[in-house]
């Protein structure tokens, strides 16, 4: 089972994963991976941080104040902290890898570039949300949702009945 959502910015592709992990949890489907959440100072988004899903801990990754080498519009990118996260969550095993985001400023990574195409030509199970620019080149690796504000829970009971097809 190989899920993307798509969809603008704000639409709701990160609580979505979250319902997705919930759901999972409740039904002792294991899960691993990570959300991505807003880092906000008042009404500014200032950064990024990554929750992990099997421990909660959450790990910025991407700010306006940590100057590091790389950088991806007006966020500087720590991609050794990211790298070394990365690394611990894709040795995790569980039954479902749920990421968010395949996107550019995680693909500015090489090691979570090789780690994501190693999981979609193997047999582990992945939902992700993903960049709209990559949708061309995902497709054909598996479903793929566009969500809306509409479409949002069709999208969640779709994938449920997919989790409950390949795990119940």
């Amino acid at each position: 089972m190989k899920i993307f959502v798509t969809g603008q910015p704000g639409v709701g592709k990160t609580t979505l994963l979250k319902r997705v992990d919930a759901f999972c949890r409740e039904r002792n489907i294991s899960t691993c991976g990570f959300v991505t959440e807003e880092v906000r100072d008042g009404k500014f988004r200032i950064g990024f941080d990554m929750i992990l899903l099997k421990t909660n801990e959450r790990v910025n990754f991407a700010s306006v104040y940590n100057v590091t080498l790389y950088r991806f519009g007006k966020y500087f990118v720590d991609i050794d902290c990211f790298e070394k996260i990365i690394e611990d969550i894709f040795s995790q095993k569980g039954d479902i890898f749920i990421i968010d985001e395949i996107g550019k400023m995680e693909f500015l990574s090489r090691k979570f570039r090789d780690k994501i195409f190693e999981i979609l030509n193997s047999d582990q199970n992945i939902i992700a949300s993903l960049h709209r620019d990559f949708i061309t080149a995902f497709k054909k690796y598996g479903k793929t949702y566009y969500l809306t504000p509409e479409t949002r829970d069709l999208v969640f009971k779709e994938i449920k009945e997919e989790i409950i097809s390949t795990f119940l």
